[in-house]
């Protein structure tokens, strides 16, 4: 399957190429309850809000109360920010990619002085946020991989509310629709 070939779209207007079973759909209750919060804040909102504000109407229809925090010391700032917000209205639990911090030597995990010798441990970070019992998570830019170990790990949901991109200030969509910067995608050399 390649839907980024496709021109016509008939998906978006109820005529999918692979047509799905609505008796089937979404069986499980609580994977509907969180579609259906989606399509409200979605039908609701549309192009009217930020992510931020999209995540916060997300939670409230979800009927969350306790929210988890994932975040990168590299943005403690932004969690600072965003918890100050939050916590007017949701009770916050919040944890450092840090935390638990292993040293990479002991784990064979490549360091250098760009990143230093402790490494990230989101497999604590969504550990920490269980035994706290999190409605819902926010994911505040974990680094590549270590993003992919909280998702598998988290008990609640998780939302991404900033996706790490520390050379286009955590937009990394820039990378596609800016052409200077697409030119160039998949041809620099990775370096040592």
């Amino acid at each position: 399957m390649r839907c980024d070939r496709c021109t016509d779209h008939p998906c978006s207007t109820g005529n999918p190429c692979v047509p799905s079973d609505p008796e089937k759909a979404y069986l499980d209750r609580e994977e509907r309850r969180i579609l259906q919060a989606a399509g409200e804040v979605e039908s609701r909102f549309y192009g009217d809000l930020c992510r931020f504000d999209e995540v916060v109407e997300f939670a409230r229809v979800l009927g969350v109360h306790h929210l988890g925090i994932a975040f990168c010391v590299g943005l403690f700032q932004e969690a600072v920010w965003a918890a100050e917000i939050l916590e007017k209205e949701f009770r916050l639990t919040t944890v450092c990619c840090k935390t638990g911090g292993l040293l990479k030597e002991d784990l064979e995990v490549p360091s250098s002085q760009k990143v230093g010798a402790v490494s990230c441990n989101p497999v604590e970070q969504a550990r920490i946020l269980e035994e706290a019992g999190t409605e819902l998570n926010l994911m505040m830019g974990l680094c590549v991989g270590h993003d992919a170990l909280f998702l598998r790990h988290s008990k609640a949901w998780t939302v991404p509310l900033v996706v790490k991109d520390r050379r286009l200030g955590h937009n990394p969509v820039a990378a596609l629709t800016c052409p200077y910067i697409r030119r160039k995608l998949g041809r620099e050399e990775s370096r040592p």
